[in-house]
């Protein structure tokens, strides 16, 4: 499968799993990783911002000191949760995706 058509099929299925729940998502962590690794090294400039943020957001959901005790996974969800919306931006600014309100 070319990497276009991979990355197409990956962001078809992070769309997917936000219309079954659009608030959070439905099993979209692991798809946003793997489509942010699928993009080429020569991606577009503002591509590469959007990659930083992932990136940066990512980092934070594993750092121990983000949540309180008994706060772990809920913390960790919503801040991986804002790092699949920057996946879905940028899926959405490559044409992958259509356009929705929940990106916003």
């Amino acid at each position: 499968m070319k990497a276009n058509a991979y990355s197409a099929e990956l962001a078809a299925a992070m769309e997917a799993g936000f219309v079954k729940n659009y608030y959070t998502g439905e099993h979209c962590h692991s798809l946003a990783d793997a489509y942010m690794a699928s993009l080429p090294e020569n991606s577009l400039p503002e591509d590469l911002e959007e990659r930083e943020e992932y990136d940066r957001l990512v980092r934070w959901s594993l750092e121990p000191s983000n949540a309180s005790p008994g706060e772990v996974v809920r913390t960790f969800n919503y801040i991986r949760v804002k790092a699949v919306r920057v996946a879905m931006k940028v899926a959405q600014s490559r044409g992958e995706v259509g356009e929705h309100n929940f990106l916003h």
